[in-house]
């Protein structure tokens, strides 16, 4: 066998590694919440979630959020403008798209809750995406989630 045809052996053990992302819009493109899952090496059993704050042009930053099971859901909720909880398990992190900056894993629940659930980050039909929360009934059609 040729020497040259040993990455074509190699491209499944490459296929069962996990590059994606799906995102949040707030309002538009330009400002997002995108949670990025990342699996380097095939026999990993756990994927690195990180996300991506955006508001653009005024800033952009990546936080790693932790290591989890690739199927595990990320939900997103909103306590207040511009400030955001991200929910891994019994994990809770707040992000802000105000500065991009802040980013925190919370010890203690919100002293004002969780807030308003927009949706959760999770594997539907093979493919990682966001899917919006259902809006509860008589709720402000303008207030939905993007």
């Amino acid at each position: 066998m040729s020497p040259r045809f040993l990455p074509l052996f190699l491209l499944p053990l490459l296929a069962a590694c996990v590059n994606d992302g799906a995102a949040y819009m707030v309002d538009g493109p330009q400002h997002a919440l995108s949670v990025v899952r990342e699996q380097n090496l095939f026999w990993e059993k756990q994927v690195e979630l990180a996300v991506v704050v955006s508001r653009l042009p005024d800033c952009q930053r990546k936080h790693v959020i932790q290591k989890a099971a690739p199927s595990v859901p990320v939900e997103l909720w909103q306590p207040g403008p511009g400030t955001f909880i991200l929910q891994v398990g019994q994990n809770r992190y707040v992000t802000e798209t105000r500065t991009c900056q802040g980013f925190a894993r919370m010890t203690e629940d919100p002293p004002g809750g969780m807030g308003e659930k927009l949706g959760t980050y999770a594997v539907r039909n093979g493919v990682f995406t966001f899917t919006p929360a259902a809006r509860a009934e008589g709720a402000d059609p303008s207030s939905s989630a993007r």
